[in-house]
């Protein structure tokens, strides 16, 4: 990512926000903070005291404890690096997202598709414990992410914990995966889209299966344990399917309230259903937020996440990344769902949903055609 840029982000993946500290100055210098005093005493008289760069470290996390965000990161520049990767889409790791949990606790939020991750039964919600040995259970986002990282069919052991039980498992990190989008055909003139993660491919790779399969019949947009990502991209791939109208708004504390729009004056018209779950979070519930308020799809499933805060990554002066929170979004209806979530329109376990929609499909076909159908439920 370049130097000042600000990528506009709704995450599920993240818990802390940061401000830069400058500690360098001549003798003859006042420190311009309290902070900087702080920094520059210690290293100055304790022998034993970290390095400046540690204790700016620190300070900068210490801020972020303050806040009592739970999505707001410091990443230090190595890790900004790795999670600059992990938006592409496109790295050497195992194929997961993560997030801190309500309790503080580092867990999986996302496992991408044909990813080591998915291979080895990885699940959403899977607590990471220790990465090589090394305990994570209280490490950073940014920490835990560089820690995944390795070298192309390198070996790492992750202990974890799945529903109180605790189990080891060894991967073989990948250096190039498929990305977090995978489409098929699962009926005649149906096309099934799963969207693991909005990375900033997404919405391109969105638009290539509309491209690449039939689907007069409907589209089948899955959105399930999907833990969101970046809001732009987000915007893009609902714009796919809504007319110009609102996507979705939100207001900093220094400006007016942003609205984010589709433009599309030849969006994809084919009946629609979105599938979500407990862990469709920000962003997805962006996209399903839009397509439901809009009238555009059914949306079926479970309740969703309920993280409905933005964030906005800028980068320092090292090459370290600050992840802040700078609102709270609003749907094309004006709600706000963060701590509520997305409420489907059809309440159905997850065993089923994928049938369930084809049959909600052929039943949206059968009425714009006039004809009379029966579903099974």
């Amino acid at each position: 990512m370049k130097k000042g840029f600000v990528l506009v982000l709704v995450l599920l993946l993240s818990t802390s926000a940061a401000y830069s500290v400058g500690y360098l100055m001549s003798e003859n210098q006042h420190p311009s903070s309290l902070v900087d005093q702080a920094i520059k005493r210690v290293s100055s008289g304790d022998p034993h005291s970290p390095t400046e760069i540690l204790l700016q470290r620190a300070a900068i996390e210490g801020v972020l404890k303050a806040t009592k965000d739970r999505w707001s990161n410091y990443f230090p520049p190595a890790s900004a690096i790795a999670f600059d990767a992990t938006l592409q889409g496109r790295y050497s790791g195992i194929g997961v997202w993560l997030r801190k949990s309500s309790l503080n606790l580092l867990e999986i939020s996302s496992v991408q598709p044909s990813s080591p991750a998915s291979k080895a039964g990885l699940r959403v919600s899977d607590q990471l414990l220790t990465v090589d040995g090394t305990n994570v259970v209280n490490a950073s986002v940014s920490d835990g992410v560089a820690a995944l990282r390795g070298n192309h069919n390198s070996s790492v052991t992750l202990g974890l914990q799945r529903s109180g039980s605790k189990f080891n498992t060894v991967l073989r990190r990948a250096s190039v995966l498929t990305g977090d989008v995978v489409a098929s055909q699962v009926a005649p003139k149906v096309l099934y889209i799963q969207i693991a993660a909005i990375s900033l491919h997404a919405a391109d790779d969105v638009l290539t299966a509309l491209n690449k399969y039939p689907h007069s019949r409907g589209v089948i947009l899955d959105l399930r344990d999907n833990p969101g990502g970046v809001l732009t991209e987000a915007v893009t791939v609902a714009s796919n399917f809504l007319s110009p109208g609102p996507i979705v708004s939100y207001s900093r504390k220094d400006g007016a309230p942003r609205v984010m729009s589709s433009s599309n004056t030849l969006p994809v018209t084919a009946p629609m259903v979105v599938l979500i779950n407990a862990t469709t979070a920000s962003a997805a519930e962006v996209i399903a937020g839009a397509l439901q308020d809009r009238n555009r799809a059914v949306v079926i499933g479970e309740q969703s996440y309920g993280k409905g805060t933005v964030q906005e990554i800028s980068s320092l002066s090292d090459g370290s990344q600050l992840e802040i929170t700078v609102g709270q979004y609003h749907l094309p209806s004006g709600r706000a769902i963060d701590q509520v979530g997305i409420t489907p329109d059809l309440k159905i376990s997850e065993t089923h949903e994928i049938a369930q929609a084809v049959s909600i499909l052929s039943g949206l076909v059968a009425l714009d055609s006039g004809k009379t159908v029966t579903t099974t439920k």
